[in-house]
């Protein structure tokens, strides 16, 4: 007997095995309170307003919004409904930003009254609101319009922000455009901004300083925000206005940046020379423009000259900035100093010419709270990213490396910075002197003819035009250039922000061809994926489950939208919505005609022409995928753990850029909270594909990040030999115990290099990757390594290795501690199954 696929499910919880019951279509009322026997005048109401609404569509008074009355043969809406009761569109779409009421807004400010002030700059004010639906509180940014430029700056931030997805960014709830008003809502920062904390202010005189602890935690938050922002989306967004008054601080001083009306996408760059596809709903297009945005004090010196452009090394020197505002406790720029030490950059470099850096720490630290070393090396570190030349500074990556103590041996040296021009040459109408009386003072940029005046607060943001146009917007502009006063119409074409959405069985019968089999892509976990392409024009993937009445895939299926809507990262699949009609179950996602890894990997094909995955595209799937299971272990809200990493769960696009998928066992944790750990005790179900399960996930059933490295680790292996993690055909099924006998017998590892790839590969990055695929694979989960330390390595840190030592098992402890998935092979073998 042959099969073409095995799907093992051990073991089912009870309440997954039972009959199936419709769900019923929650009343609206309140659990617990009954009904009424005397409602019969209710219903009559209800019945008169049925009849009247109706009435009222077929007079064609609201015919602007009468869609089409469906046909017989149309299928018919099928509401979905969890096991829970909630409505799926419901569920899936909390998480997403959407469209507030002036009113809800207006109320929970209690009028935008004064007293719920949280801050101003930039365009407008910040107020602090309680929403009277949920009783939320929320921070609304009000901003008073200006201008076509100023919508342009609105949208942009909203479409910047809409979908970024990461533990250290403030996160966007919905935005609201009323009249002359435009408001976008964030989530509410109890402890307000960096900078309210952090310097002396007369509301803080007498409070105790930020603790040097707090201070390196949130130093290393706004690093990850960055490095997210850089490297980890589809496109890169330079945020451009990193500052201290940016940084938000929530209830346990976790860093989160924000104020995005700055930022601009760009289009970035693989290793290999690789280029991710462009999204089409955000592409910014760059354009010649003198004009810099941005505040003085964090502004890189390449901002002043002519014709300058933005890139992340701009990010880099103004996060610079922040690190020596941290250490110091004092502004960038402040007049309340002598002229020597108004400009805190041109200061700390003096110090540093003179050997004295730890002269710069913040006097109000007491003494031994921090280490001497600690402090220095992060003036250091604030030194080399503020460096004159932007080639010189590094990246974001680097830095949060650096900061983790992850870089081996000492930082780079400082070079001699009496070369180095000022920053600001403090200058005015009698040479050197400033009048303390005056409220501006003019500065000269060196390297410029420029003068730049600034008011003495020293935290002026620039409005001019900005170095970046958008493209989508085109038309809009157009619109706006002809006198256009059509407020309703801007609301509606302007400000919009693509989420998820429920898609017609029409629409996706006509995407997929009915589901043709020319339009299959492969089969996958629980269903079959088909290729198509909506009414919008977007490429997709639908995902058509099977067994829509089995309760535990109803479970995954709506565990799947909900997982998939709140995830960003450049190598994620990306949700495009969904479909219950007619009893079907449909995922549908972002596709651009791609492939599943599996295709290249094991569908053999020696006919001429048929690619065959090159050793480039592999450390790059490998290194990528780390860096997606990173997201999802340390750098999202909560912890996330996939629980089905497999081959079938990535598909790689045309450039050959891995896109992780499958969440429908995923298991969300909330972070620094360990009630968990109890109830994955008492509910012990293990799920996922046979193959990819580490030892202990099978025995106990309890979802931790190191069984998610187990299964990156047998992919990492299935990657390196193109040879399946099953396969009944083999002598010894299991892929990996076969490698481990491979280097128990201290073979050479080069022997395990798919034969396809004829030589063709890097010796040293095989050799890294083999190691790291037996290293993720090791019985014991003290012995692997997490995925932060996965992510250096594939950087070509090899040092993990040499700490960790011969961390080798004998086969007999793999045989004892694997003893479950041995003894289910000898059952399937005694079945005759291949």
């Amino acid at each position: 007997m042959q099969l073409s696929h095995l799907c093992i499910i051990l073991p089912a919880d009870l309440e997954e095995i039972k009959p199936f019951e419709e769900p019923k279509i929650p009343q609206p009322m309140q659990d617990g309170v009954r009904k009424d026997r005397h409602r019969g005048c209710g219903s009559q109401i209800l019945h008169f307003l049925g009849d009247s609404l109706r009435r009222l569509q077929d007079s064609k008074w609201i015919g602007c919004f009468l869609h089409d009355k469906p046909s017989k043969q149309q299928p018919q809406p099928c509401l979905f409904y969890d096991l829970e009761g909630i409505q799926l569109s419901e569920k899936v779409g909390g998480a997403n930003p959407r469209i507030f009421s002036y009113a809800e807004l207006y109320i929970g400010s209690k009028g935008f009254c004064e007293d719920e002030v949280l801050g101003s700059g930039g365009y407008g004010k910040v107020y602090r609101a309680v929403l009277p639906s949920d009783g939320t509180v929320v921070a609304v940014k009000c901003l008073a319009e200006r201008g076509e430029q100023f919508e342009k700056t609105f949208a942009a931030e909203l479409v910047a922000v809409a979908h970024l997805r990461h533990r250290n960014l403030v996160r966007l709830r919905g935005w609201c455009v009323h009249e002359e008003q435009l408001l976008l809502v964030y989530d509410y920062m109890p402890n307000r901004s960096l900078d309210r904390v952090l310097f002396r202010r007369p509301e803080n005189l007498k409070a105790a300083p930020l603790s040097w602890e707090r201070r390196r935690k949130i130093v290393g938050g706004l690093a990850a925000a960055l490095h997210y922002l850089h490297e980890k989306l589809e496109t890169q967004i330079i945020h451009r206005d990193v500052k201290t008054s940016n940084v938000m601080l929530d209830s346990h001083y976790n860093a989160r940046l924000g104020d995005f009306g700055l930022a601009r996408w760009l289009e970035h760059e693989l290793e290999y020379q690789i280029r991710t596809p462009s999204m089409k709903n955000h592409q910014f297009h760059l354009t010649e423009s003198t004009k810099i945005g941005g505040t003085i004090g964090y502004l890189p010196p390449e901002s002043f000259q002519k014709r300058s452009i933005a890139t992340a090394k701009s990010d880099v020197f103004s996060f610079g900035i922040v690190v020596l505002e941290v250490v110091s406790g004092r502004r960038a720029v402040d007049l309340a100093y002598p002229d020597d030490r108004i400009v805190l950059l041109d200061w700390i470099r003096g110090l540093s010419g003179e050997g004295k850096l730890l002269q710069a720490r913040d006097k109000r630290l007491p003494d031994g709270s921090f280490g001497l070393s600690d402090m220095e090396s992060l003036i250091h570190l604030g030194l080399l990213c503020t460096l004159q030349n932007p080639q010189l500074r590094p990246n974001m990556k680097w830095v949060v490396e650096a900061l983790s103590g992850n870089i081996l041996g000492k930082l780079p040296p400082l070079p001699s910075f009496q070369s180095h021009p000022r920053y600001i040459a403090i200058s005015s109408a009698s040479n050197t002197s400033i009048s303390k009386t005056n409220t501006t003072t003019t500065t000269t940029v060196p390297s410029s003819d420029m003068t730049i005046s600034f008011t003495s607060s020293a935290y002026v943001t620039a409005m001019e035009e900005t170095i970046y146009e958008t493209a989508e917007f085109e038309n809009i502009n157009k619109l706006s250039s002809s006198k256009s006063n059509n407020r309703s119409h801007r609301q509606n074409a302007l400000f919009m922000v693509e989420t998820p959405r429920e898609i017609s069985y029409k629409e996706i019968i006509s995407a997929t061809n009915n589901f043709s089999d020319s339009q299959r892509v492969a089969e996958v976990d629980f269903g079959t994926a088909y290729y198509g392409i909506l009414e919008d024009g977007h490429q997709v993937l639908v995902k058509r489950l099977g067994m829509t009445k089995c309760p535990a895939i109803r479970v995954r299926f709506s565990t799947e939208l909900l997982n998939l809507a709140r995830l960003r990262h450049r190598n994620l699949i990306q949700l495009r919505g969904w479909c219950t009609e007619l009893g079907e179950m449909l995922v549908v996602y972002d596709y651009s005609a791609s492939r599943h890894m599996s295709h290249l990997l094991f569908h053999h094909d020696n006919r001429i022409g048929h690619s065959i995955l090159l050793w480039r595209h592999r450390y790059n799937i490998i290194k990528s995928l780390a860096s997606a299971v990173l997201y999802l272990h340390e750098e999202w809200d909560e912890q996330v753990i996939h629980r089905n990493i497999t081959n079938s769960s990535i598909i790689l696009d045309p450039d050959m850029n891995p896109r992780l998928g499958n969440f429908a066992l995923a298991e969300f944790l909330a972070r620094n909270d360990h009630a968990h750990k109890a109830d994955a005790k008492e509910n012990n179900s293990v799920r996922g594909i046979f193959g990819y399960m580490s030892p202990e996930y099978i025995e106990h059933g309890e979802a931790t990040p190191m069984a998610d490295v187990y299964s990156y680790g047998v992919v990492v292996l299935e990657v390196v030999s193109g040879q399946m993690a099953v396969d009944f055909r083999r002598p010894e099924v299991l892929l990996v115990r076969r490698v481990h006998e491979f280097e128990a017998q201290k073979r050479p590892l080069e022997d395990l290099a798919d034969i396809r790839l004829n030589g063709e590969y890097d010796p040293e990055e095989l050799i890294r990757v083999v190691k790291l695929g037996i290293a993720c694979t090791r019985s014991n989960p003290e012995l692997r390594p997490t995925m932060r330390q996965i992510v250096r390595i594939l950087d070509g840190n090899d040092q993990w290795f040499m700490e960790s030592g011969q961390n080798t098992e004998s086969i007999e402890e793999w045989r004892q501690k694997n003893a479950c998935s041995l003894s289910m092979i000898r059952r399937v073998q005694a079945l005759g199954i291949q």
